[in-house]
């Protein structure tokens, strides 16, 4: 895969940053769980930059198994090479620099180590197997979410920490920030609907098989959340403390990669593009993962 030429400027990557413990990282809105009483004030403070943490984490993970997987994909074989043109040749998933050089700084001021999901042999399988439409189609969720995130939840937001918020910047203006056009997101609508008949069905529900076992993902990383959060109080939390900790992760991961881009305006235009089949699909998934345990 191709890399972007694209300047990060040297600020971003240089690491060291003084990351203000006080605050939120990511706002409340975006996580769409409403603060748990069984947590203190500050314990919920911690969540939130435990979570935020890990936000990193799962995109790192998400754009790396995306990635290796359009590659492995392409391979030898002409045909599925040109349809992942939109995500080999404009490389949208080139941030792991930027997500770990920060996760460097936050390990240097968290008290104590943040942890993190091994890599997902699951995940890693899905998109291996997962048809090439169906990766295009995951391709389009992320960076429609990287966009949202920032422009709907995060700018403009002064009581959150403003190094996390930088970092967030940096990533959207990476993926089409600024008055650009988002020349990726273009180019996989485009060859969308180019899509054959034949080949919606599988692309449909291989993304269905992707974004639940994504979720299976999201579950694992909310059990280390709060274990780490039982780290950094010293103590464990009384059972029924860390269920409504661990049910506020699942719904918080969940809601922050998933729901936001299904239901994402652009994301629902987009996947019209392969027939009336596909927003049903979509709504049907909605409604699976609120209920899902």
């Amino acid at each position: 895969m191709a890399h972007s030429t694209r300047h990060v400027p040297h600020e971003v990557f240089a690491g060291r940053h003084h990351i203000d413990l006080t605050r939120h990282f990511l706002p409340e809105a975006l996580a769409g769980a409403p603060r748990t009483r069984a947590l203190d004030a500050p314990d919920a403070v911690r969540l939130n930059q435990i979570r935020s943490a890990s936000y990193l984490h799962l995109f790192d993970v998400l754009e790396s198994a995306l990635g290796k997987g359009a590659r492995v994909r392409a391979g030898n074989d002409e045909d599925v090479h040109e349809q992942l043109q939109p995500i080999l040749r404009l490389d949208a998933f080139d941030h792991a620099s930027l997500f770990r050089t920060f996760l460097d700084d936050f390990a240097r001021a968290f008290p104590v180590p943040h942890r993190r999901l091994p890599w997902p042999s699951d995940l890693e399988s899905a998109v291996q197997h997962a048809s090439p439409h169906a990766l295009l189609v995951l391709a389009l969720h992320l960076k429609l979410v990287t966009q949202q995130h920032y422009l709907a939840c995060v700018r403009g937001d002064e009581t959150l920490e403003p190094t996390f918020v930088r970092l967030l910047k940096e990533h959207w203006n990476l993926e089409c920030g600024g008055d650009r056009p988002c020349g990726a997101v273009v180019a996989i609508q485009t060859m969308l609907m180019k899509t054959l008949p034949g080949r919606i069905p599988p692309a449909l529900r291989d993304y269905r098989l992707l974004v639940f076992t994504i979720d299976d993902v999201l579950r694992r990383q909310a059990e280390l959340d709060v274990a780490t959060l039982e780290d950094v109080r010293g103590a464990p939390l009384t059972s029924s403390a860390r269920k409504a900790a661990f049910d506020t992760e699942v719904a918080a991961h969940r809601k922050t990669f998933l729901t936001v881009g299904i239901v994402n305006a652009a994301f629902v235009y987009a996947m019209r593009s392969l027939g009336p089949a596909a927003p049903s699909m979509l709504a049907g998934v909605v409604a699976s993962l609120a209920t899902r345990t």
